[in-house]
Order: C-alpha cells, then structure tokens, then sequence
C-alpha cells in the first residue's frame, strides 16, 4: 500500500460517522455507508452525553429564561389581596375615584405595590369601570368648581 493509500485507509478506518471523503458513497461505488449496530449505539451515547454537558452548561440561563417567562405571564396580575384592598378603596369612594397623594401612600403601605402601579391600577380602573352616567358627570363639575 502507498502511502496516499494507507492516509485513506485511516481516514476511512477512524470515521465513526459512516461518512468519509467521498459525500457519503464508499470507494466501489456501492453506495452510502451505513454505520454498523455498534457505531450507532456508540454514537447515541455520545448524542446523550453531548446532550447532557449542554444542559448542565446551559442550566443556570435556562433557569432564568424560564423564570424571566413566567414573570412575564404574571405580568399584568397583583395578588388578590392586593386588588382587595384596592377594590375596597374604590368601592368607598365610587363618586370620585382619585385618591390624595396621603391615600396613595397608605395603599403603597397597605399592598406592597409600588406607587406607580397604585397609579396605573386607577388609571385602569377609572377607564374600564367609572361610567359617565349622569351622576358622575355631575360629581366632577361639582369637583371641578371647587
């Protein structure tokens, strides 16, 4: 064997993929070689170890992907409790439902929330449940004459 040939001969040989040189085909021309039971059993292994050496180097940002995704689920949603006392606030003061700057801080107090979710939280509020009927329409020019 020539030199050349024993270089192909090892490339061949140390292939575990079933590939080698010639896009799949063996030298005769008899078509792609196919990995023997063993090779694939070997090379699954390897897949399943290679698997589990991403997830372990990966974990930490999967980790906080998943949690940055469950954040954001949530997003929009404040704790029962919270809406409670919130919801309560409301309902005692249905005719003018804009608290003071001392009734905001109390609420931050009271829910945890930050003052600029109390805000958005009446904002809300105000847009998808305070009715322009007749009786709040006259409560605010009351409101605003004063």
């Amino acid at each position: 064997m020539s030199e050349d040939e024993e270089d192909l001969h090892m490339d061949f040989s140390s292939d575990t993929s079933g590939v080698g040189f010639s896009g799949g085909h063996d030298m005769t021309g008899f078509g792609p070689l196919l990995p023997t039971e063993s090779e694939r059993s070997l090379m699954e292994r390897v897949r399943q170890e290679l698997k589990l050496e991403l997830k372990q180097g990966f974990k930490s940002r999967i980790e906080d992907v998943r949690e940055e995704i469950m954040r954001k689920r949530r997003a929009g949603k404040l704790p029962g409790d919270t809406t409670t006392v919130l919801k309560n606030w409301w309902q005692q003061h249905c005719k003018w439902p804009y608290p003071t700057e001392d009734d905001k801080a109390k609420l931050v107090e009271e829910t945890g929330l930050q003052l600029k979710q109390i805000n958005n939280w009446f904002i809300n509020q105000r847009k998808r449940n305070w009715h322009n009927n007749s009786h709040s329409l006259t409560s605010l020019k009351s409101k605003r004459k004063h």
